[in-house]
């Protein structure tokens, strides 16, 4: 299988891009870059919940 990587300009150019590649029946495929170069995490951390008190307030008097 062959890569071929493409930093379009505008979103004009990749949709022209995106348009050429379809009529050509080549197959596609986003990759995100973003936080790419990142450490990768050893561990997905999930916060512990600490269970809430209990609620037992009553409702306030009405003032009329």
């Amino acid at each position: 299988m062959e890569s071929l990587i493409v930093h379009p300009k505008n979103q004009m150019e990749l949709n022209a891009l995106k348009s050429v590649m379809k009529d050509m029946g080549i197959k596609y495929e986003k990759f995100h870059t973003r936080n790419h170069n990142a450490a990768p995490k050893s561990e997905a951390r999930t916060p512990e919940k600490k269970d809430k008190p209990a609620r037992n307030f009553k409702d306030k008097p009405k003032n009329d």
